[in-house]
């Protein structure tokens, strides 16, 4: 097997061209070039990544994560000079290994051997689903297009279609695009969707707008999915801000959203039949009599302001602290405070609130309010 770095595929664009001329270039050398880009990229002064249907599966093996790697298409323009790759609409396959961050690649004739660091998210890929998809990198912007996408990831499963992301790399091509995206990013998507082990939201005309003090969120027709009801929500926005630094960490987020953060939701309904609170045996609330929610958050003391039915319509305004315990992945919310038409009724509020969150990964008990994530 003959061993192949980053260096080369640095080969000159004018090296690259005559190559291809003279037919020594295959289909195989595509395939480390193609690898290359996702584990440690070559940059040139302009350079567009064309890949279609691209497949990544892996599984766990004690310590080894193990991969397999298709795609159906392949382009790369260097600069202008366009290189491409197919089989005729068949698979190209290729497998790779990743122990104690050590990647190892065979793609046919070759193999590939890199050092990965500790936070790529090529370590804890579980699946990842492309189609058609199409990046773009150079000093000025990098972008992204795919009709569809979907990446599993520790029991967490990310989806979405008609996706489009552009990042500003602050003049530098040669930095990692999510760690970009997550300074400096646009995405919108038709539709986008979260699902693991205690959260599902379904959401349409997502947008997302991060910049390196604020990661902004604007979605409508948001579907919250738990214990058998869906609720709908019209509309939804979001801010915080933004404690990431480099690539994605829950716990940055969480702790940039803790320090300060602004939610709005509006227009509940119900698709499936939710419990409703009864008192004396008289209805007392339902989903629909919720007309909005707000929450502020800032150094870990939230405010809550809802305008909610309860016979007639009245305001909920809600106070405490909220602490993030990492080690048990749970947000913890203390009320210190609870009012109903400016009267203190925190006993009802708690009331209220536990019949509509609470569920498997909410739970109330006395005045705290414990969510799983």
């Amino acid at each position: 097997m003959t061993q192949m770095t980053e260096k080369d595929c640095s080969i000159s664009v004018i090296t690259l061209v005559k190559l291809a001329k003279e037919k020594i270039m295959t289909k195989n050398f595509i395939k480390i070039c193609l690898l290359l880009s996702l584990v440690g990229q070559t940059y040139a002064k302009r350079e567009i990544v064309k890949i279609s249907n691209l497949n990544i599966a892996t599984n766990k093996d004690g310590g080894t994560t193990l991969g397999k790697l298709s795609w159906t298409d392949f382009n790369v323009d260097f600069g202008g000079n366009i290189i491409s790759a197919n089989n005729q609409g068949e698979p190209l396959n290729g497998s790779f290994s990743i122990n104690d961050q050590k990647f190892n690649a065979k793609l046919s004739f070759a193999t590939y051997k890199t050092e990965l660091s500790v936070d790529n998210p090529l370590i804890t890929l579980d699946h990842l689903h492309l189609k058609d998809a199409q990046v773009n990198f150079d000093k000025d912007e990098m972008s992204f297009e795919t009709p569809s996408l979907k990446i599993g990831t520790n029991n967490t499963t990310v989806s979405a279609k008609s996706l489009k992301g552009s990042c500003d790399p602050k003049g530098d091509p040669s930095t990692d695009i999510d760690i970009v995206c997550l300074s400096n990013g646009d995405l919108k998507a038709q539709q986008a969707q979260l699902i693991n082990d205690t959260i599902n939201i379904l959401t349409n005309s997502f947008k997302a707008y991060i910049t390196p003090a604020t990661i902004a969120i604007d979605a409508s027709k948001n579907v919250f999915s738990s214990n058998g009801a869906d609720t709908l929500v019209a509309k939804l926005k979001a801010d915080c801000s933004n404690g990431i630094r480099t690539r994605f960490n829950i716990e940055d987020f969480i702790s940039g959203c803790l320090k300060e953060s602004h939610i709005a939701l509006d227009g509940f309904s119900q698709i499936k039949e939710v419990p409703k609170l009864q008192l004396e045996n008289k209805e007392l609330a339902n989903l629909q009599d919720i007309k909005y929610v707000k929450v502020d958050i800032n150094e870990n003391r939230f405010f809550l302001l809802s305008r909610i039915r309860v016979l007639f319509l009245v305001n909920l305004k809600v106070s405490g602290e909220i602490e993030h315990l990492p080690e048990d992945e749970i947000l913890k919310l203390k009320i210190s405070k609870a009012y109903i038409a400016g009267i203190p009724a925190k006993t009802l509020t708690l009331s209220i609130l536990q019949t509509f969150l609470e569920e498997d990964s909410i739970q109330i008990k006395g005045d705290t309010i414990y969510i799983a994530l």
